[in-house]
Order: structure tokens, then C-alpha cells, then sequence
């Protein structure tokens, strides 16, 4: 079995457990709940049928020893922590008995720890320099004068991906993006403050939270270009012409790709060199503290730390959350499959930006190929650079 042959088994492996686990769950209006193990796909491969746990289980141990022994170093090394990353998923959902910061640490493949009172500080103090960098004299006077009205979102939206689409066809001419530019779709009532539905071409976003002008330019970088729907886009075509193995066919919700997946979307603005007023240094840092507050929140709830209204005051003081983001925050990391998840933000924009502060700027394509041609881990993403292998 060759690292084709393994991709391929991996990817009906996965799609068969997705929708084993979603005929044992019961209908549900949470939109999160809906998403299942695999939010989105584009693998024309059919799923193995899976009637019990342990079949998918067998199925992904054995794939991972088949694949720790694959002659190539990315190839062995990805798909081994693939499937093991989908292993550990599969037996926490089974009932293990697993720890939440096993389930982290196995699936999401980043350090589970909580982040420590002085890295939090350290973060808020970045975000108020970049205040009075921006000469704003508290968080609250820049959300007021940045602030975007909910009924004003869709127009600002729609101006910033124009120029965002332009900036990366222009800036990352090889990203093959999808042919329709995404839409927007103003929605209430989410955990999240936006969402990439890539197969219906929207970008949603959040009205019940507060939003800044500078703050949406970062989730249209985050969920449009070159994030989430440039990402898709392009590997979908990678896909459908044979370029990259199938399991890039999927989106899989805690799994060794997560990081890489969130991590690029964040370093969007990054990748476009586009993150240049003092407004977008202020959203840069918040964005920041808002997600290491929120692995704060998940360990801290998962593991019986702390109690949901500690919780809630924390957000409140620590990172200036409005009531409305705490409680769409609350929900998403009470949610059994994206409490381990919240942990991909942090870790990802921390991951890819790391490595992309070591990339010069002469290899900028080279860097864009390896990131977006190529499933990664945060392992893989360090131990694989800047050595050339064909897929």
C-alpha cells in the first residue's frame, strides 16, 4: 500500500465514521451540531462502511501503522499523525474514559495547557500599546469610533472582500481560487462571530457581537481570501486534477490539520501584507487575547476548573467580552467537538506565523505552495521545510 493507497483508505475511513456518529446523534438546531466530524468535504471517494466503534478504530490504527512505514518522509509523517489524531477523536467519542487535555494534546496535536496568567497579560499589554499606538485612550473609544453597525455590515463586508479577492490574486497568483467570489449572509444566534460555508459560497457573520471595520478585515482574510474559502478552492482543484493526495478532500474537526487550517486563515492579512493601520494592529492583539482567553475558558470548563459564571467574568475582565460574545464564547467551548477545537486558533496563528517570520520574503510562492498544496501538522509544517519532495 503505497501513501496514495493510504490517503485514499484514510479518507473513506473518515467519511464512514462521520457518518456512523452522525446517525447516533439525534437532530439538532445548533448549527454546530449539524457540522458532524467532517463540516465539509469534496472526496468523490465513498465512504467504508462502519456499523460499530471499533471498526473505525481497527481501520485507523491499522492505517496508522501502514502509514508509519511509508518510504517518504512528509507523506509517513502526515498521515501517521492523521490518523492517529482521528484515532484518538474516534475512541473519545466511543466513551473512552479520556481527559479533555488527552483528547487536545492526541487529536489537535498542540500542548493542552492552560495558558498562564503572565502570557494572557503579556497579550492585553501588546493590545493596549497598539491602542495608544493608535491613539485611542481605552479599548472602549476604539470599538466606538471602529465600530461597524449591524446594518451596515454587509455593505462593509462586501467592499472588504472585493479588495481582498484582488489582493490575493494579485499578491498569490498561484492559489487556484473558486470562480464565484463569496457571499455574505448577516445571521444571529451563533456560537461564532463568522463562518466560511464554502459549499454555499457565504461568508456569514455574526450581528449579535460587536463588530470594528478593522476586526472584519481580519475575518475576511480569516474566512474568505486567502483563508477559508481560497484554502477550499484551492484544494478542491488540487484534488479534482490528481495534484494532492484525497484526505485534503476534508474538513475534519479536531484532527492533526486543524491548526494548520485556522492557522492559515488567521495569518490571512499576514500572507497579503494588508494588516497596515494602527486599527488593524488593535484587532490584531484583541483577536489575539480573545483566543487565548478562550483556551483559558475551554480547560477551565472541560477539566471543572472553574464554574461557568467564573468563567463568564473572566471573559468580561480579561478581554473586555460583551455579553453577547460571552455567551456565543460560552456556547462554543461547552460544545463537545469544538472545545478541544478552540484550541486550533491560538496554536494556529501562533504555528504559521512562526514559521512564516522564518520564510524570506524572495520565497514567498514556494512558502504559499507548501502551505496550501499540502495537509500539515504543526510537526510536519517545521520538520519538512525548506526540504523539496514530490508529492
Amino acid at each position: 500500500m503505497d501513501a496514495h493507497d493510504v490517503s485514499r483508505q484514510l479518507t473513506r475511513t473518515v467519511l464512514g465514521l462521520d457518518a456512523f456518529y452522525r446517525q447516533m446523534g439525534a437532530d439538532s438546531a445548533e448549527h454546530l451540531d449539524r457540522e458532524g466530524l467532517v463540516p465539509v468535504h469534496w472526496s468523490t471517494l465513498d465512504p467504508a462502511p462502519i456499523e460499530a466503534w471499533n471498526d473505525a478504530t481497527d481501520a485507523l490504527l491499522d492505517l496508522a501503522v501502514r502509514a508509519s512505514s511509508l518510504p517518504q518522509p512528509w507523506a509517513r509523517d502526515w498521515l501517521t499523525e492523521y490518523a492517529l489524531s482521528v484515532l484518538t477523536l474516534a475512541r473519545w467519542l466511543s466513551g473512552e474514559d479520556l481527559a479533555f487535555q488527552e483528547v487536545v494534546a492526541g487529536a489537535v496535536r498542540v500542548d493542552p495547557s492552560p495558558p498562564s496568567a503572565a502570557a494572557i497579560r503579556r497579550i492585553r499589554d501588546a493590545r493596549d500599546r497598539a491602542l495608544l499606538t493608535a491613539g485611542y485612550d481605552s479599548f472602549e473609544a476604539y470599538r466606538e469610533q471602529d465600530g461597524v453597525a449591524s446594518a451596515d455590515l454587509a455593505t462593509a463586508i462586501d467592499a472588504l472582500i472585493v479588495e481582498a479577492e484582488r489582493r490575493t490574486r494579485a499578491r498569490l497568483p498561484r492559489l487556484e481560487l473558486p470562480t464565484e467570489r463569496i457571499g455574505i449572509e448577516v445571521i444571529s444566534g451563533a456560537a461564532y462571530s463568522a463562518y466560511c460555508d464554502y459549499p454555499g459560497k457565504k461568508m456569514w457573520i455574526n450581528a449579535d457581537v460587536p463588530h470594528t471595520r478593522s476586526g472584519l478585515k481580519h475575518l475576511v482574510g480569516h474566512e474568505a481570501y486567502p483563508g477559508h474559502y481560497a484554502h477550499m478552492g484551492h484544494r478542491d482543484a488540487l484534488v479534482a486534477s490528481g495534484r494532492m493526495f484525497e484526505d485534503g478532500a476534508l474538513v475534519v474537526t479536531d484532527s492533526a490539520s486543524s491548526v494548520l487550517f485556522e492557522g492559515i486563515a488567521e495569518r490571512g492579512l499576514d500572507l497579503l501584507n494588508w494588516r497596515d493601520t494602527p486599527e488593524d494592529q488593535v484587532a490584531w492583539w484583541h483577536n489575539r487575547l480573545q483566543w487565548i482567553c478562550s483556551n483559558e475558558a475551554a480547560h477551565a470548563l472541560n477539566t471543572g476548573r472553574s464554574s461557568e459564571g467564573e468563567v463568564r467574568a473572566f471573559l468580561r475582565t480579561a478581554c473586555d467580552g460583551t455579553d453577547a460574545w460571552i455567551d456565543a464564547k460560552v456556547r462554543f467551548v461547552r460544545h463537545r467537538l469544538r472545545a478541544p477545537f478552540v484550541y486550533a486558533y491560538w496554536w494556529g496563528g501562533t504555528v504559521v506565523g512562526d514559521w512564516l517570520a522564518r520564510v524570506p520574503a524572495t520565497r514567498l510562492d514556494e512558502a504559499v505552495a507548501y502551505l496550501y498544496d499540502r495537509m500539515h501538522s504543526p510537526t510536519t509544517l517545521a520538520a519538512h521545510w525548506p526540504v523539496k519532495e514530490t508529492p
